[in-house]
């Protein structure tokens, strides 16, 4: 480009272009780069979510080495970087973690479990559906990945153009306890169905039965009948 006063515009090309996209685990495979990638960044506004997301995406994002002061309780809480306040004040609050605004004023992402409550709700879900058949397991294992549509916020109609695809979030305990009294129900109607049929079948081998007993009994008849009507030959 050159110097001259007022020419601002340039005709050639984008002198440096990027060939493959940026991978922040492409020769960092530690423990704390995969943890990072799997964190969910919580009670905190879109915006603050999106500056958090960005560090992390390009290897910026520098996690604290220990707890922070939260500035609401005064109390060494805050355990994610670039957060302010702890998490149970924010959510006590009603605002935003980093940036401080209120829930009138933005959306905030509702905080997820932590991997302990985690631990503790899947072995709660697999205790309750060892006695369940492969077939409803495998149905309730796919229900729980799956999740649920993410209700949505009250939003102006060009941001709810925006999104196309509304983000899943984990289902509750609440839930998928309901979840799990619909299969048994469903299990004990197909019980009920089973001991129908067989006694369907029962009743069907009875027939048949009586059936092949009358057909024994014409057939035998039939043989004296026709043994009677032959003539006998003169001597």
């Amino acid at each position: 480009m050159s110097s001259q006063r007022g020419n601002v515009s340039r005709t050639r090309a984008q002198k440096h272009k990027n060939r493959f996209v940026f991978k922040n685990d492409l020769h960092d495979k530690t423990p704390q780069q995969i943890r990072l990638n799997a964190m969910h960044v919580s009670t905190v506004c879109q915006r603050c979510k999106e500056q958090i997301e960005w560090k992390i995406k390009y290897k910026k994002y520098k996690p604290l080495s220990q707890a922070k002061t939260c500035a609401h309780c005064h109390q060494r809480t805050v355990r994610k970087a670039y957060h302010v306040i702890c998490k149970d004040c924010a959510v006590k609050a009603k605002c935003c973690a980093k940036c401080l605004k209120s829930a009138d004023e933005v959306s905030i992402e509702a905080p997820g479990p932590t991997p302990r409550e985690e631990q503790q709700l899947q072995a709660e879900m697999d205790r309750l559906v060892k006695s369940f058949s492969e077939r409803k397991r495998r149905a309730f294992l796919r229900y729980m990945q799956k999740g649920k549509k993410q209700p949505p916020a009250e939003q102006d109609e060009q941001e709810l153009e925006a999104e196309e695809k509304a983000k899943r979030v984990a289902h509750t305990r609440d839930e998928l306890l309901d979840k799990i009294k619909q299969l048994n129900l469903a299990e004990e109607d197909d019980e009920d169905f089973d001991d129908e049929d067989d006694e369907e079948d029962d009743d069907s081998e009875f027939d048949s039965e009586a059936e092949e007993e009358e057909e024994e009994e014409d057939e035998s008849d039939e043989e004296e009948e026709k043994a009677q009507k032959k003539p006998t030959k003169a001597k």
